[in-house]
């Protein structure tokens, strides 16, 4: 399956692989794949590692084996890394402005500037530009570029014609890609979405047809990285 960005950017800072500062998601996956086709594991340190980490009795390496411990990174690699990937000052981006989930909760907005040490964001509304308003990074997602892929039947989050709110959809058409004038990636103009909560008096719910940019990632996917699949906690014993 396809790599969520924190994922790539994580998988590059670890490894150290080269690529553009500017470089756009398809190309750090490339990147990515491209480092990952070309390594070469020593089997035998692999294994002769695994083995040496085997001791005591047949319950003891049970309680060892049964939760990985030794890949997730810090809280200090996550900070750096997403400081690296915070959004720059003027950008427009989506940015949760309430305490609940419900539709609408997020909102189009611009960066006035990240403080790294508080991983915060001063945003403005982009309806009301006449206040300051202080989010953390996990409350602030950068749009997109036309280069995230997005499939039919893809949920997402997406602003609602004519407004400035971000609602939950689903891609109802297979996204089309196309090429630019002097550019030799392709991207998604637009896409076309179903959102929630927007049937009309016969019950049935438009196509709507939303500018790419506008459409990004539901929270759970954007925030997501790969580490975090990983339970760092011991199993809790039950008595048999």
């Amino acid at each position: 399956r396809k790599l969520a960005g924190l994922t790539l950017m994580s998988y590059i800072d670890h490894h150290g692989v080269k690529v553009r500062s500017e470089a756009p998601p398809s190309e750090l996956a490339v990147a990515v794949a491209r480092h990952f086709e070309s390594m070469e594991v020593d089997e035998e340190r692999v294994i002769g590692g695994f083995l040496s980490r085997l001791s005591g009795d047949g319950a003891e390496y049970a309680r060892q084996t049964a939760y990985f411990d030794g890949t997730a990174s810090s809280h200090s690699v996550r900070k750096r890394r997403r400081s690296k990937n915070a959004a720059r000052p003027s950008e427009q981006v989506a940015a949760k402005v309430t305490r609940t989930d419900e539709n609408g909760s997020w909102i189009l907005a611009s960066v006035q500037r990240f403080y790294c040490d508080t991983e915060t964001y001063d945003v403005q509304d982009e309806d009301d530009t006449s206040k300051l308003i202080r989010l953390p990074w996990n409350h602030v997602m950068r749009l997109s570029t036309g280069e995230t892929s997005f499939n039919k039947g893809e949920h997402v989050m997406a602003i609602f014609p004519e407004t400035t709110s971000f609602y939950r959809a689903v891609v109802s058409k297979q996204p089309v890609w196309k090429l630019t004038p002097g550019s030799t990636t392709p991207i998604v103009k637009e896409l076309i979405l179903k959102f929630e909560d927007d049937e009309d008096e016969d019950g049935r719910t438009p196509h709507r047809r939303v500018p790419s940019r506008y459409v990004i990632p539901v929270p759970s996917v954007y925030f997501h990285e790969e580490e975090d699949d990983v339970d760092l906690n011991h199993p809790t014993s039950t008595a048999t």
